[in-house]
């Protein structure tokens, strides 16, 4: 059985199943160099076909996320070009209108005409744009979407089929890892099909919904902040996020109650408490004035306590202690490690890249599972755990040695074709900074070292080098470290034994990751998102941790993406040298060849 995955939302990507066991997934966004893309995922497709070695024909059957995708997303490209003044504008001169003015037949289009692009190459949008009823919007936009997928692919409609949004991302935070056991599987994001929060069961592999809600705002609440403090909403919450811990306890202590007054706990589900007629305004108002860190403090503190009561209500009422946590809001990783240092609650498994990006594997996932439902239990195809995130474009050596020669970039830089892990470690340990384009690429917003920068965590200035010279991030955000798994328990306290493999958990750190993790721990309140790196995922990653433990008895590297500022992780060679080009990186390592600005 083949089961290809498609997700066409933003964060667009794609999926491939074989025989139970993802064997490839890319996002969208990496080939067409647009964050966030969305749409049409077909060069994603298309290389997971490549690397699985197959044609679409051996397809036995597409699966979709999401019945209700809406249009108006992927025809302006928001999370692509839109700036933080057309948010504003788009609350402004829309969402007032409609809900302080009563007005239901606003035409966004015409607010945002100057962002349209030409009709899109691969979805028909003719007739479609006049539709002012939601309902029927979605209904034949639906239409449209399956008649894209069939007439670009190749593909017979019968053999498309569509599954829930939210269903995607329970499917997928259960099986990707290996302990299927009874829980509580809980969803939580800005939007998803007929829900923005959901709770249900799974006992014996058996999911049973309990609870759907629109009013579970707690995503619409942190973007809404986010966009107040001057960031691009549906992309900056993680530069909110780390700008919580720098608030003082006198700020949090004195916004919070604002925020505690909108949303109340109720049995399964979050509701209003007091429901204002448009979040954003209502933050605009009576935020008007306060520090811009005591507010993202707030917005922090008022996540954290408001999920812990929620799972604490599920876990008193479905008597069950585990949890299984996706969607957008699991992907705050300080919300993450809260709920699992909150003495009353079990584990809360939260698997890598939680949002939107990963429903083309849970499509996948959900799609098997059914099937299997339908089948004896001789007949049923064993799920595979997700044992890496290593899914997907992976680059051909001999492709990166004849595209600098045929540049003549040995005649600019130095070219060493030996690799040996030794030699980069020697690198590091000197306090340069590094490009590393190696093997297949991680799938997921987290780099994972196979499209890394990497330096020594141990000098604290190697921040402001990155921040100012190479990344031009905003001062306040935290790197994070790949460490040695045999060596996670000198750097951070993990008491529930969590999987530490994919930065999708924050935990807090020794006495000794304090002192040799200075520059990628989080300066104000010296939490850590770690990678634990064992030989059997990532064999020359690995070595490269083990080379500059050696050197420096510290078995860890600072860890960032491998992109310029508000550009997609890299995906090829051609990326990455532009990055080496584009910065004041030091050198760019690839599998078999190292290419530096400097002598050792």
């Amino acid at each position: 059985m083949i089961i290809l995955g498609i997700h066409d939302g933003h964060d667009a990507s794609a999926s491939l199943m074989i025989k139970g066991k993802i064997v490839a997934a890319n996002q969208e966004e990496r080939f067409s160099r647009l964050k966030g893309d969305y749409g049409l995922p077909l060069k994603a497709i298309r290389c997971c076909l490549k690397q699985g070695n197959i044609s679409i024909n051996d397809v036995d059957e597409i699966a979709v996320a999401s019945h209700t995708l809406n249009p108006v997303l992927l025809y302006i490209k928001r999370n692509a070009n839109f700036t933080v003044n057309d948010w504003v504008k788009e609350q402004e001169e829309y969402w007032y209108k409609v809900f302080y003015l009563n007005k239901k037949k606003i035409n966004y289009y015409k607010i945002f005409k100057n962002r349209f692009k030409k009709l899109d190459k691969y979805y028909d949008f003719k007739n479609l744009l006049t539709l002012y009823n939601d309902k029927d919007l979605i209904k034949k936009f639906k239409e449209i979407r399956l008649e894209c997928i069939s007439k670009n692919l190749n593909f017979p409609k019968n053999k498309i089929r569509f599954y829930t949004h939210e269903f995607c991302h329970i499917y997928y935070s259960y099986y990707f890892y290996p302990e299927r056991k009874n829980g509580i599987a809980i969803t939580s994001e800005g939007i998803g099909d007929f829900s923005n929060g959901s709770v249900g069961t799974i006992k014996n592999n058996e999911y049973k919904l309990n609870s759907y809600t629109r009013k579970n705002h707690l995503g619409h609440i942190y973007q809404y902040i986010t966009l107040l403090l001057g960031m691009k909403p549906n992309q900056h919450e993680y530069k909110t996020m780390g700008l919580a811990p720098y608030a003082s306890r006198y700020e949090i202590d004195k916004i919070y109650p604002f925020l505690d007054e909108v949303l109340r706990i109720k049995n399964l589900d979050i509701t209003f408490k007091k429901k204002p007629k448009d979040l954003y305004f209502y933050f605009k108002k009576i935020f008007h004035g306060a520090r811009f860190d005591g507010i993202a403090g707030a917005v922090q503190k008022f996540i954290e306590l408001k999920l812990q009561e929620w799972f604490l209500n599920c876990k008193k009422e479905l008597k069950l202690n585990r949890f299984y946590f996706s969607g957008g809001v699991a992907q705050n990783i300080k919300a993450a490690m809260f709920l699992n240092n909150s003495k009353n609650l079990g584990k809360v498994i939260v698997p890598p890249a939680a949002g939107d990006s990963t429903l083309s594997i849970g499509a996948c996932y959900h799609s098997m599972h059914l099937k299997n439902l339908e089948k004896k239990s001789k007949d049923k195809l064993k799920l595979s755990p997700i044992k890496n995130m290593y899914l997907g474009y992976k680059n051909n050596p001999k492709d990166i040695e004849d595209y600098i020669y045929k540049n003549k970039l040995d005649k600019k830089f130095k070219i060493i074709k030996n690799y040996k892990p030794e030699i980069v470690a020697k690198i590091i340990s000197k306090g340069m900074i590094i490009g590393r384009c190696c093997g297949s690429m991680e799938f997921g917003l987290r780099a994972l070292g196979n499209r890394s920068i990497l330096a020594d965590p141990r000098k604290f200035e190697t921040i402001a080098k990155i921040n100012h010279k190479i990344k031009k991030r905003d001062f306040w955000m935290p790197f994070t470290p790949s460490v040695l798994f045999e060596d996670r328990n000198k750097f951070y306290k993990n008491q529930k034994n969590l999987n530490a493999k994919f930065m999708s958990m924050a935990f807090e750190t020794t006495e000794f990751g304090r002192k040799n993790l200075k520059a990628a721990i989080h300066p104000a309140d010296f939490t850590i998102r770690p990678q634990t790196v064992k030989r059997e995922d990532n064999k020359s990653y690995y070595d490269l941790i083990k080379s500059f433990k050696n050197i420096t008895k510290v078995g860890a590297l600072l860890n960032t993406s491998l992109n310029l500022h508000g550009m997609p992780i890299a995906l090829s060679h051609v990326d990455a040298l532009y990055i080496l080009f584009n910065s004041d990186l030091d050198a760019m390592v690839f599998d078999k060849i190292i290419v530096m600005k400097k002598k050792l």
